[in-house]
């Protein structure tokens, strides 16, 4: 007997279809609302993102002075993108530039405290007295080439002395190469002279009178040619030294810091060192003699610069 094969009725056939594509439409609902979400997001970082940059611009080249930034959050252990936080440019405050390293101003003064000791040569017995010592500067005089100071007193008017003492003149000559010149000054010295140029100044600039040239480094030596060569480091000054100096370590300064160069000169019968500073000057000075006693100490106690007055060229009052 055949079996007639049996046709679904025309509705269900159409159920069926209307199940097939409802579910084809929430398979595909998902992927469409990703992609609208991806494309959101992307327009909105165009959006955002600055005209001169691009989202898949060339790696930033960091330098010293960028900030680095980290990308990722706080949780995050990957390896993390960094990238140059652009900064406000800034100009950064230069350092004052020092002009000269002895402040060069008329009515500058420095006060020196401390001892002399002798042999007296009635007890032949060794002495000691308290000293103080008042170094100023009387008139200052310009020239193209170098800086001229009169000085009233230096510390080495107390060697071999047996007490206190008149200050005496000195010659204080800084020039454009920095170096620095020292001069002692017979009492009726013509400074009218000097300010006028009419006084030779190769003997005051001889090398037998340099003390030093700055920027100072320790080793350096400063004297004439065949001194500076000698290998005992005898007959010339000699930077033994360079430190810095801590507030409450200078007395005149309590509340300041120093950079500090320790100068020495030995010859066979004595020897002198001086501390200096740049801006300040001369903060401690020694002689010491050594055959028969002849000893100067001093440190520097008080330190007054005066205000300066910008003149363009001649003497200072």
């Amino acid at each position: 007997m055949r079996h007639l094969k049996k046709v679904p009725a025309p509705f269900a056939i159409a159920g069926v279809s209307l199940i097939l594509s409802l579910l084809a439409l929430l398979g595909a609902m998902p992927i469409t609302a990703q992609e609208a979400g991806q494309a959101s997001a992307t327009a909105n970082l165009k959006q955002a993102t600055p005209s001169g940059f691009a989202i898949n611009s060339a790696p930033v080249i960091l330098r010293a002075s960028d900030e680095v930034r980290f990308l990722d959050s706080g949780d995050f252990s990957g390896d993390a993108r960094r990238t140059s936080t652009p900064t406000a440019a800034t100009t950064p405050t230069p350092e004052p530039q020092l002009d000269l390293f002895f402040p060069l101003t008329p009515g500058t003064w420095w006060l020196y405290g401390g001892t002399v000791s002798w042999t007296d040569t009635q007890t032949e017995k060794q002495s000691q007295a308290d000293v103080t010592l008042k170094m100023t500067i009387q008139k200052v005089i310009q020239k193209p080439e170098f800086t001229i100071a009169v000085l009233s007193g230096f510390p080495r008017d107390l060697d071999w002395a047996t007490g206190e003492v008149g200050a005496m003149p000195w010659l204080l000559i800084e020039t454009k190469r920095h170096e620095i010149f020292l001069n002692s000054l017979p009492p009726d010295f013509d400074y009218a002279k000097l300010e006028k140029g009419a006084v030779s100044l190769d003997k005051f600039l001889s090398e037998d009178n340099l003390l030093f040239r700055w920027p100072l480094k320790k080793g350096m030596k400063f004297g004439d040619t065949e001194s500076v060569r000698r290998d005992d480091d005898h007959y010339c000054w000699v930077v033994v030294s360079h430190e810095t100096k801590k507030p409450g370590e200078i007395k005149a300064l309590p509340s300041q810091s120093a950079e500090v160069f320790l100068l020495q000169y030995i010859t066979n019968p004595d020897d002198t060192e001086m501390e200096i500073s740049p801006g300040i000057g001369i903060l401690s000075y020694q002689y010491h003699h050594h055959g028969t006693v002849a000893e100067t100490s001093l440190i520097l106690v008080e330190f007054h610069p005066a205000l300066e007055i910008p003149l363009t060229s001649g003497a200072k009052p």
